[in-house]
């Protein structure tokens, strides 16, 4: 059996981590795997490939921003090799 082919996380900070990826691996299974290695929830990871963000969860109600919500590595021209790059989203206080 072959191994996944490797994408790569840079944080703000420059670290890389290493992710085995399938082409059929939906966004939040991405974000659940950089959750394992760092301990940062999905729910606060942005994912950036090719200047786009890639969307896990939907945006809003509205059914048309729901559409991005499990695409997949492949959907976004992911493969090994390419780099992600990964920062927080911040919540405003009150």
């Amino acid at each position: 059996m072959s191994r996944s082919p490797s994408a790569y996380v840079q944080t703000l900070t420059g670290k890389e981590i290493e992710l085995d990826i399938e082409p059929s691996d939906k966004i939040s299974r991405i974000k659940e795997r950089v959750e394992e290695k760092e301990g940062i929830p999905p729910p606060q990871q942005r994912l950036i490939f090719g200047g786009k963000q890639m969307y896990a969860v939907p945006m809003s109600l509205n059914r048309s921003d729901c559409r991005n919500d499990e695409k997949t590595a492949t959907e976004y021209g992911v493969e090994g090799g390419s780099i992600l790059h990964l920062v927080l989203a911040l919540r405003g206080g009150r």
